[in-house]
């Protein structure tokens, strides 16, 4: 159980080469997944990417993120001890209820996740023209070095921060999560609907990641 949902292996689903984490309810309990490569593949540095479609809803939000086995230990030294990056976090709606479909944020966290927490934040935007965020494909992007981070929207800089580079290994998350009544408003009445009916989703068509050699 994490928040409102239960993760499962059946919320995670590969078809037509595409991945998919739905969020969807049954007898009365919300599930939703969670994958990533820890242990398996942990870069530094380099330029990641991922070509992601959210149908995301209210109560509910997924996300692009880097993630250090590590964070927060030791305080007060984020580039040993790693940190979370979330190259983009998606919702439908804020904690007040109000449409933010249109953008996503890019948070850094730091020194844990207690008292001793730290974060920088920017909020992303499609370009002028361009297709909503909301059901359609978008390529999401982070340009990571020792000194700072750079966040893309379809090739477009969104957000630069040298706050807190982490300069060891970290693992990459794909997630969906349900918090009601939180920052990303109310689940719906009734839920989003059994496995087989449910419309949220999350949809990764590739992450490409590129590395400097040595790195």
């Amino acid at each position: 159980m994490r928040r409102n949902a239960t993760n499962t292996p059946a919320a995670v689903s590969v078809a037509n080469d595409v991945l998919t984490i739905t969020t969807y309810t049954e007898g009365g309990t919300h599930f939703t997944g969670f994958i990533d490569t820890a242990g398996k593949y942990e870069p530094t540095y380099g330029y990641i990417e991922a070509r992601i479609r959210f149908d995301t809803a209210p109560g509910q939000w997924g996300a692009f993120w880097l993630q250090s086995p590590t964070m927060g230990s030791p305080i007060g030294n984020p580039a040993v001890a790693g940190t979370e990056v979330d190259i983009a976090e998606h919702r439908v709606h804020d904690s007040s209820g109000a449409d933010i479909s249109n953008t996503y944020v890019m948070p850094v966290h730091w020194d844990g996740y207690g008292a001793s927490l730290k974060s920088a934040s920017a909020t992303g935007r499609p370009a002028v023209g361009a297709s909503p965020l909301a059901g359609n494909w978008h390529v999401y992007a982070m340009l990571w070095t020792a000194d700072q981070y750079v966040l893309y929207l379809d090739g477009v800089e969104q957000w630069r921060t040298s706050e807190a580079p982490s300069r060891r290994g970290e693992f990459i998350r794909l997630t969906c999560e349900v918090l009601n009544r939180g920052w990303a408003g109310s689940i719906p009445a009734g839920g989003y609907g059994t496995r087989a009916a449910s419309t949220t989703r999350m949809s990764v068509d590739w992450i490409r990641v590129w590395q400097a050699q040595g790195s």
